[in-house]
């Protein structure tokens, strides 16, 4: 009898392996950022249905701000605040009215961060859009990271600058901090999307982990949801799992 139930259970756990949804033996954790959320753009309710945890970086005081960090709570997905910010060229338009630059005080930049932490639902994180101007500077990152200290928030450095000082400010202010090693959009198809997602995967049974950033609307959108969704299966076969970026601050 005792002979008989042993072979049912082992049978029980092969099954489970045969149809589980991650690998059976996890080897590196990626991360997949989608930023521009917040514009009800091109893939958003696509990208929010694939069925692995994503993280929605929405930006604030858009008309669709609110009703996209819902989206993507509802559909399991962590949210957390594409903060704009100044960068080195391009138009100061598309920072939108509260967008943060280097002409702002203390108190005026801490002030955006708060209204858009209040802003954005769910939102437990933040990352920059644009920015390679203000991520080089001391004193408006200083700004950012205390308040995301108040709310035990953590940081994504996007890295549009390599002289970014996001790592350095957080950790003196002791606020999680982890950067981007891959983006996965920048040319617009498929084929190539897909070859970064495997570099990402690469990256990460390297190191251990990795943070890739995409996006929704027209530098992503339907067929960064479509290149993501061929590669989950490749992805887990090549023991990679795809978790929120808290999972990796807590892995770290």
């Amino acid at each position: 009898m005792k002979k008989n139930i042993s072979v049912i259970g082992g049978s029980a756990t092969a099954i489970d392996k045969l149809f589980s949804k991650e690998p059976v033996e996890v080897k590196g954790r990626i991360a997949i950022i989608i930023d521009d959320f917040g514009n009800a753009g091109n893939g958003t309710k696509e990208m929010t249905e694939i069925n692995r945890p994503l993280t929605c970086a929405v930006i604030p005081f858009l008309p669709y701000s609110k009703q996209d960090a819902e989206l993507a709570h509802n559909g399991g997905h962590e949210v957390i605040i594409h903060i704009p910010m100044e960068p080195h060229i391009g138009n100061p338009k598309w920072l939108g009215e509260k967008g943060i630059t280097t002409r702002l005080s203390l108190e005026q930049i801490q002030e955006i961060v708060r209204e858009a932490i209040e802003e954005v639902p769910y939102a437990v994180g933040v990352n920059n859009h644009m920015g390679s101007k203000a991520t080089e500077d001391k004193r408006i990152i200083a700004a950012v990271v205390t308040v995301l200290k108040e709310r035990s928030m953590y940081i994504v450095d996007s890295k549009t600058s390599m002289y970014s000082v996001i790592r350095e400010v957080a950790e003196e202010h002791e606020v999680p901090i982890l950067e981007r090693a891959i983006f996965l959009d920048n040319e617009k198809n498929i084929p190539a999307i897909k070859k970064q997602l495997k570099l990402l995967g690469e990256v990460a049974l390297k190191e251990g982990s990795a943070i890739a950033i995409g996006h929704v609307g027209p530098e992503g959108g339907k067929i960064t949801v479509i290149a993501i969704k061929e590669m989950i299966p490749v992805l887990e076969k090549m023991g990679i799992k795809i978790v929120p970026v808290s999972q990796l601050i807590n892995h770290k």
